[in-house]
C-alpha cells in the first residue's frame, strides 16, 4: 500500500519503512463472534507518520479480513491515560465489524502490554529512519497489564485467542533447558539496527527488579543480540554516556545492568572458547575506550564503568589501558605525583574520597581500583606507596590491602615496597590482616608477607584482636554446571544483619566476595527464599563453609588467582583466622564418606539401596534445582553435535546422547566425580537436604569406578540428554547466529 494521509499526518506501513522486517503485523484469530465481528482470521497492519519533525505519538492499525477486505482503521495513542484509549479513525469508512475488533484489541493490549511497548519501539525506529537521528521525544509510559480501559470479554474467550500478537510458542519440550528467546525480544530481530538496540534497552528497563527467571531470560536474549550484526557496541556505550548526563536514572541503571550482563556473557563464552567471543569483547572494550575513557569525560562515569569491569572479572585489553593512560596524561594537573610535595597531592586525593563518604580501608581500595585498574601498573604501585607513607592510618591500611590487587604485577610491586618498610608503619589492624591472610598467597608472596609480619612484631606492633566467633547462618548452593558455588554467611548486626557473600569457581578459586547489610528479619527471609528458589541453596553446617573455602583458596593459588580484599573483611566479621589452602582430595573424601555410610548399617550398603539411588538420580537434572544446570555447554559440545547432525542421515535420537557420553563426558569423568563428591558433602551438611546424601554417594562411587560405562549410570545419561537438549535449544533460537 502507498502512503496514506490522515489529518495532518502522512502514514506509511512499518513494513514499507523497513522492508526486511517481519514486525508491524498482528495475526488475529477470533474463535467466536464479538459484537458484529465474525469468527475468523484478521490481519492488522501498523502504520506510522513519516513526516519529518512530526511527533504525533500514535500508531494506526488497518484491519483486513480473510478476504483481504479492509474492515477497520484503529488509531492507537502511544501515550496512556483515561482519555487515550484506542479509537476508530473517523476519517475512514468503518465496517460493521470495526467496533468488535476495537474491543478485542483493547482487551488484548490489556493482557499483552509488551505489544504496546513494541509499537513504541517501532515508532522511535521510524523516527530515526526518517529524521536521521535518534528520537528526541519524552520516554513513552510503561503500560501495565490492564492499563487500558477493559472490555467485557469472557476469560474463556481470552484464553481462546492465544494466537493474538502472533505469540511464538516454545519449540523446546519440557526436557529441554529453557533457552528459548524471551517474549520481551519478540521484536528484536527485525533486520533494523535501531529496532534491535532499542528493543534490548527497553527490555532491560521493563525487567529491572524482576525475579531470577525473568533476568535469566533477559540475558539469553541479550546473548543472541550480542552476536547479531544489528547490535552495535558503539551504540550501547554512546547511549550509556548520553544517559549519564541526562536525568533518566532508570534508563541509566538499565544500561549499566545491560553492560554488566554483556561482559559476563562474553567472559563465559571466552572461557568456553566460543567463536566470535574474542572479537565481540574487543569491540565492546574499544567502544568503552573511545567514549568513556577519554579526556573530559565525567570522573564518576569512568569510575562506574570501571566498577562494572571489575565485577565482571575480565581481562582489560590494551586498547582500554592505552585510552585511560591518555586520559590521565591530559588531566594530569588534577593530581601531580611528580610534584615537589607528593604527600600534599595524596592528601588532596584522600580529601576527594572523604567527600565521597569513604569510611573504611576496604571501601578506599574499591575507590582506588575504580580509578586505576584500567591504567598502567607503575602508577598504581606508586599510589600504593604514597598511601602507605601517609599520615592517615586508614590510608596505610588500604595500602596493605592492595596486596589483593587483581593484577599480579601490582600485587608484587606493593609487596616489594611493604617488605622494605619500617615495621612500625604497620597498624595493629594491618598486622592482624597480614597474619589472617598469609596462607592465601602463593609461596613466594607468602615469604614476603612473613617478613612484613616479622618487621612489624620486631617494631613492637601489637596484633589487633580478632572478633570472637558468634552465631552465623550459612546458606550454600552446590556446584552448578559451570563449576561455581554461591555461599552467604549471615550474622546479627544491631537490629538487622551483616550479609557476607562468596562465590567459588573451579579454576578461579574464591572468584567473588562482597559484604552488604540486611535491615531486618524480613529481608533475611527474602534472601533465604531467593537462594532456595534460584540456585537450590540450603542452610548448612558452618563447618562446611570453612572446608569449602580452604579448598577454593587452594584452587585459586594453583591457577594464579587471589581473592578480593573483601575476603579479609569477611574473615574479620566471622572471627575466622584459620582459613588456609587445603587441596580437595576426591579419593580421600570419597573414602571417608564411604566409611560413614558403612557405619549407618548394612541396609545403606545393599544392592537394593544402590539401585534405588541410581534410579532416583535419573530425575535430579529435571526435578531438583541444584542439578538443573548440570549439562555441558562449550565449543567441544557444539563441534561434536554439529558434525553428528550434519553427517547423520537418520534422525536417531539415541546417537547424540551416546556421542556426548563417549566424547564429552567420559574425558571429563574426573570433573564430574569431583562435582558429585562436593555435592555429597553439601547434602550431608544441609539442614534440610533436597536429596539423601547417601544416594548421591552411591552415584559418585559408580562414576569413580572406571570399569562402569557412563551409559550404565542414569544420572550421566540424564546429563547427556540435558546437554543435547541445551544445544538444540540454542540452535533453535540462534537462527544462524554463530555460537
Amino acid at each position: 500500500m502507498n502512503n496514506i494521509t490522515l489529518g495532518d499526518s502522512e502514514l506509511a506501513a512499518y513494513g514499507d519503512v523497513f522492508p526486511q522486517s517481519q514486525n508491524g503485523v498482528i495475526a488475529l484469530n477470533l474463535t467466536e463472534k464479538v459484537g458484529k465481528a465474525k469468527k475468523g482470521s484478521y490481519l492488522l497492519l501498523e502504520y506510522y507518520c513519516v513526516l519529518e519533525e512530526c511527533d504525533c505519538r500514535h500508531a494506526v492499525l488497518f484491519a483486513f479480513n480473510s478476504k483481504e477486505q479492509q474492515v477497520a482503521v484503529i488509531n492507537v495513542p502511544l501515550d496512556t491515560g483515561p482519555l487515550l484509549r484506542p479509537y476508530l479513525a473517523e476519517e475512514f469508512k468503518q465496517s460493521s465489524s470495526a467496533e468488535g475488533l476495537l474491543e478485542v484489541l483493547v482487551e488484548a493490549l490489556n493482557d499483552h502490554p509488551e505489544y504496546h511497548h513494541g509499537m513504541c519501539r517501532r515508532y522511535r525506529a521510524v523516527h530515526k529512519k526518517i529524521d536521521g537521528f535518534s528520537y528526541q521525544g519524552e520516554p513513552f509510559p510503561k503500560l501495565a497489564p490492564g492499563g487500558l480501559l477493559s472490555s467485557n470479554l469472557s476469560e474463556d474467550f481470552i484464553r481462546d485467542i492465544e494466537s493474538f500478537l502472533g505469540t511464538k510458542k516454545s519449540r523446546t519440550s519440557k526436557n529441554i533447558p529453557d533457552s528459548s528467546q524471551p517474549s520481551l525480544f519478540d521484536e528484536a530481530f527485525d533486520g533494523d539496527e535501531l529496532s534491535l538496540f532499542e528493543a534490548v534497552v527497553e527490555s532491560y528497563r521493563l525487567c529491572e527488579g524482576e525475579d531470577y527467571d525473568k533476568q535469566t531470560e533477559l540475558k539469553k536474549g541479550l546473548r543472541i543480540c550480542l552476536y547479531d550484526k544489528g547490535f552495535a557496541s558503539d551504540e550501547l556505550v554512546e547511549h550509556l554516556s548520553c544517559l549519564w548526563y541526562g536525568d533518566d536514572d532508570e534508563g541509566l541503571e538499565a544500561l549499566l545492568h545491560m553492560l554488566a550482563d554483556a561482559l559476563e556473557i562474553l567472559r563465559v563464552d571466552l572461557e568456553r572458547k566460543r567463536s566470535e567471543a574474542e572479537l565481540k569483547m574487543q569491540e565492546l572494550q574499544k567502544a568503552l575506550a573511545e567514549h568513556i575513557f577519554i579526556a573530559g569525560a565525567d570522573y564518576d562515569l569512568a569510575a562506574a564503568v570501571t566498577g562494572v569491569l571489575l565485577d565482571a572479572r575480565i581481562e582489560i585489553l590494551p586498547e582500554l589501558h592505552e585510552a585511560n593512560n591518555r586520559r590521565m596524561a591530559e588531566e594530569a594537573d588534577g593530581m601531580d605525583f611528580t610534584a615537589a610535595s607528593p604527600e600534599q597531592e595524596m592528601i588532596k586525593f584522600l580529601d576527594h574520597l572523604d567527600e565521597a563518604g569513604i569510611e573504611s580501608s576496604f571501601e578506599l581500595v574499591d575507590a582506588l581500583l575504580q580509578t586505576g585498574v584500567v591504567g598502567d601498573i607503575e602508577p598504581q604501585i606508586t599510589i600504593g606507596s604514597y598511601l602507605f607513607h601517609a599520615e592517615s592510618e586508614l590510608a596505610r591500611e588500604a595500602a596493605v590491602l592492595m596486596l589483593f590487587h587483581p593484577i599480579e604485577a601490582v600485587r608484587q610491586g606493593v609487596a616489594d615496597f611493604l617488605v622494605q618498610a619500617d615495621g612500625k608503619m604497620f597498624s595493629p589492624q594491618a598486622l592482624r590482616r597480614l597474619i589472617v591472610s598469609r596462607n592465601w598467597f602463593a609461596k613466594d608472596l607468602q615469604g614476603q608477607v612473613d617478613r612484613m609480619i616479622a618487621h612489624a612484631r620486631k617494631a613492637g606492633v601489637e596484633c589487633a584482636p580478632l572478633r570472637k566467633r558468634g552465631k552465623r547462618t550459612v546458606l550454600a548452593s552446590t556446584h552448578d554446571g559451570a563449576g561455581a558455588q554461591s555461599i552467604f554467611v549471615v550474622l546479627p548486626l544491631g537490629e538487622g544483619y551483616s550479609c557476607c557473600s562468596l562465590m567459588f569457581k573451579k579454576g578461579h578459586g574464591v572468584a567473588d566476595t562482597y559484604v552488604t547489610t540486611l535491615p531486618n528479619k524480613r529481608e533475611f527471609n527474602r534472601l533465604r527464599k531467593m537462594m532456595r528458589q534460584e540456585v537450590g541453596a540450603t542452610e548448612v553446617d558452618p563447618a562446611y563453609l570453612d572446608k569449602r573455602l580452604c579448598q577454593a583458596l587452594s584452587d585459586g593459588v594453583k591457577h594464579g588467582k587471589i581473592p578480593s580484599h573483601w575476603l579479609v573483611a569477611i574473615a574479620e566479621q566471622t572471627g575466622s583466622d584459620q582459613w588456609k589452602t587445603v587441596d580437595l582430595d576426591v579419593e580421600r573424601d570419597l573414602q571417608i564418606l564411604s566409611e560413614e555410610l558403612k557405619e549407618q548399617g548394612a541396609e545403606f550398603m545393599s544392592k537394593r539401596t544402590r539401585q534405588r539411588a541410581l534410579k532416583n538420580s535419573s530425575t535430579w537434572v529435571e526435578q531438583k534445582t541444584f542439578a538443573m544446570s548440570w549439562f555441558e555447554d562449550d565449543v567441544t559440545v557444539d563441534k561434536q553435535l554439529e558434525y553428528l547432525l550434519e553427517t547423520e542421515e537418520q534422525g536417531d535420537p539415541i546417537q547424540p546422547i551416546l556421542e556426548i557420553l563417549d566424547h564429552v563426558l567420559e574425558p571429563r569423568r574426573e570433573i564430574w566425580l569431583e562435582r558429585l563428591v562436593v555435592t555429597t558433602a553439601w547434602l550431608k551438611a544441609s539442614r534440610k537436604p533436597p536429596a539423601p546424601w547417601q544416594e548421591m554417594l552411591h552415584v559418585a562411587l559408580m562414576v569413580a569406578d572406571k570399569s562402569v560405562p557412563l551409559q550404565d549410570i542414569p544420572l550421566m545419561i540424564a546429563v547427556a540428554e540435558h546437554t543435547v537438549a541445551a544445544f538444540l535449544g540454542r540452535s533453535l533460537e540462534s537462527d544462524g547466529i554463530p555460537f
